[in-house]
């Protein structure tokens, strides 16, 4: 804008030296030396004349680029702050529906935390809860470890339950004569995980079928080992014979 305004001065500067010599040219084409220096005398001050004009105008293109720099000048100062103070007016909006999102987080959190804490007890709960016994006793758990049992000796109260687990290819059988007068026989599938509760005292011996080869069995006593004397004096062999001294041992150290 202001090279706009300059170039326009000059023009009317231009314009204004070419209408003074059109207008002086016939008196310079006249003779005589008072004509020529009464025409010089009026170029002289025609000259001036230019002069004064051009000073004018330039004060004038110096003034209007002064005028039009201060209005700029006004205009920037006038829009940054209003772009500005739009700008924090976003950032501010923003950072208020970020704080209602955080607070409405909290709340939940905060409403549902007693429900998820019984959860979670629950969970842990049912994750360490031993199976249920039968008999409303005891469990006590039997693990297929290899090719043995886990613990090789069990000692339970009567009325507890023995929960054989991780039966693999294994299974669990008592062994005959070697369990109480009248107790009962049982004999568990391959790989099934198997639970008896033992309501009768005494000592039970029972071993793996499919292993029985590598001395794979265990003992159980239940209360008082009140048939003792009958398992010491049982003609047994190999495996089975192992066994009854584990028993034997286990019930001197009750």
């Amino acid at each position: 804008m202001n090279n706009t305004k300059a170039v326009i001065a000059v023009l009317v500067h231009v314009a204004l030296i070419v209408f003074v010599v059109f207008a002086i040219w016939p008196a310079l084409k006249g003779g005589g030396t008072d004509r020529y220096h009464t025409k010089t005398a009026g170029v002289i001050v025609t000259q001036s004349a230019v002069e004064e004009i051009d000073e004018a105008a330039m004060t004038e293109t110096d003034d209007a680029s002064m005028e039009a720099e201060t209005v700029e000048t006004a205009v920037e100062e006038v829009e940054m702050p209003v772009a500005v103070e739009a700008v924090t007016e976003q950032v501010e909006v923003v950072e208020a529906a970020i704080e209602d999102v955080v607070d409405e987080a909290e709340a939940v959190v905060l409403e549902e935390k007693p429900a998820m804490e019984e959860r979670v007890i629950e969970v842990a709960a049912v994750a360490v809860e031993e199976p249920p016994a039968m008999g409303g006793g005891k469990v006590h758990i039997v693990t297929a470890q290899g090719l043995k049992y886990s613990p090789l000796v069990s000692v339970i109260a009567v009325g507890d339950t023995v929960a054989w687990e991780k039966m693999g290819s294994h299974d669990t059988q008592a062994i005959e004569g070697l369990v109480p007068e009248g107790a009962e026989m049982w004999h568990s599938s391959m790989g099934e995980n198997f639970q008896r509760t033992f309501s009768q005292e005494g000592i039970y011996i029972y071993k793996c079928t499919p292993h029985w080869g590598a001395a794979m069995g265990g003992v159980i006593i239940v209360g008082k080992p009140v048939n003792l004397e009958a398992i010491k004096a049982a003609t047994v062999k190999g495996a089975a014979k192992r066994l009854v001294k584990k028993a034997l041992k286990a019930a001197a150290a009750m």
